[in-house]
């Protein structure tokens, strides 16, 4: 009973979702089609090498050795491998779904439990400058601000969660058996598959807030940023505050959210993890608002002028997002197989 329930209510609102498709298609269009600019000229250009760099660190072993020199302080002091630490450091660096995709190597590579996976990903969360830098455009040294209040919260967490967490000892044998060049290109098929999910779900997002917009007209900027961070850009230039801006970058988006749960597998604890982004997004505002009073005097400016942003925006129309964009596509099609499955498909 419970279960045919359920079943009706997904029909309810999969039928809803259908005729707010075909009553809004002009809003749904005009959301999907920015979405997919977004994607193509800044989300994927800014996070698709540090993506591939992530699985790389990984596979190779470079980010094991990078913690090793600390690993006997992390024990003693933190109470946990330096590893774990360093994976935190680098997810903050990199961008939102590549702290994701570095604890699912790991998971993947018997190194963690599924449970160590689902903790990690509560704090191996952050913007990264790639997304801030070729999203949000903003000042360098404003950049670097936010990066810094929004990181000392989640490693705050992190020396919390990670307290007794240790990884299990790497099979060096079956690792020292891969050459460079099938790392490497293991690492780009990964981060093609990342990317690739990414893309999705902001699209499939965007289609979704095409629908909201059509029945609310016009959603506050604040709601949109946290439906899809990438509108904050939007919410920036219509004059948001530097506090509330790092708060919402820290918070992420449920759209970002749902892009973890979809590199990871869903291995995810929803309720903890939203609990944290929450508490950290507050803890975000607060540092930003005591550093602006007490630590930077001086003024920063926020973002980039219309002017300058649109200086920007042309300049990023080269080459670079296309490449980005066809070499992706090649390693999923490679890793997948679609094309003998569907020359396969004809030959039947």
């Amino acid at each position: 009973m419970k279960k045919s329930y359920q079943v009706f209510i997904m029909g309810i609102v999969l039928c809803t979702l259908l005729t707010g498709a075909v009553y809004f298609h002009t809003q749904v269009s005009r959301a999907v089609i920015m979405a997919g600019k977004r994607c193509f000229l800044s989300v994927l250009p800014s996070l698709y090498l540090f993506s591939i760099l992530a699985a790389f660190f990984v596979k190779s072993g470079i980010l094991e050795g990078m913690a090793k020199p600390f690993q006997r302080f992390c024990q003693k002091v933190f109470k946990t491998d330096a590893l774990l630490l360093m994976i935190v450091f680098f997810s903050q660096i990199g961008g939102y779904p590549v702290g994701a995709q570095l604890v699912h190597s790991l998971y993947q590579e018997g190194r963690i439990s599924e449970a160590q996976e689902r903790t990690l990903l509560c704090v191996c969360m952050g913007c990264g400058f790639g997304f801030l830098l070729g999203t949000v455009h903003g000042n360098p040294s404003t950049v670097l601000f936010i990066w810094l209040v929004m990181s000392v919260p989640n490693f705050f967490l992190a020396l919390l969660f990670l307290r007794n967490m240790y990884t299990e000892i790497r099979n060096e044998s079956r690792q020292n058996q891969k050459a460079f060049a099938v790392l490497l290109t293991e690492s780009v098929e990964s981060a093609a598959s990342a990317m690739l999910k990414v893309s999705a779900m902001i699209l499939a997002f965007a289609a979704l807030m095409g629908i909201a917009e059509g029945i609310f007209s016009n959603p506050d900027d604040i709601i949109r940023s946290m439906l899809e961070i990438s509108n904050l850009s939007g919410y920036a230039q219509n004059g948001s505050s530097l506090p509330m801006t790092a708060a919402l970058l820290s918070f992420g988006g449920i759209c970002v959210h749902l892009q973890i749960g979809a590199v990871c597998e869903n291995h995810m604890a929803w309720g903890k993890f939203w609990l944290c982004r929450i508490v950290t997004s507050v803890m975000t505002y607060g540092l930003c608002r005591l550093g602006l009073h007490w630590i930077v005097p001086v003024y920063l400016p926020v973002f980039l002028s219309e002017t300058q942003l649109s200086a920007v925006r042309s300049s990023s129309l080269s080459m670079i997002p296309g490449c980005c964009l066809a070499v992706m596509s090649v390693f999923v099609l490679k890793k997948y197989d679609f094309c003998n499955k569907i020359l396969t498909n004809l030959k039947k």
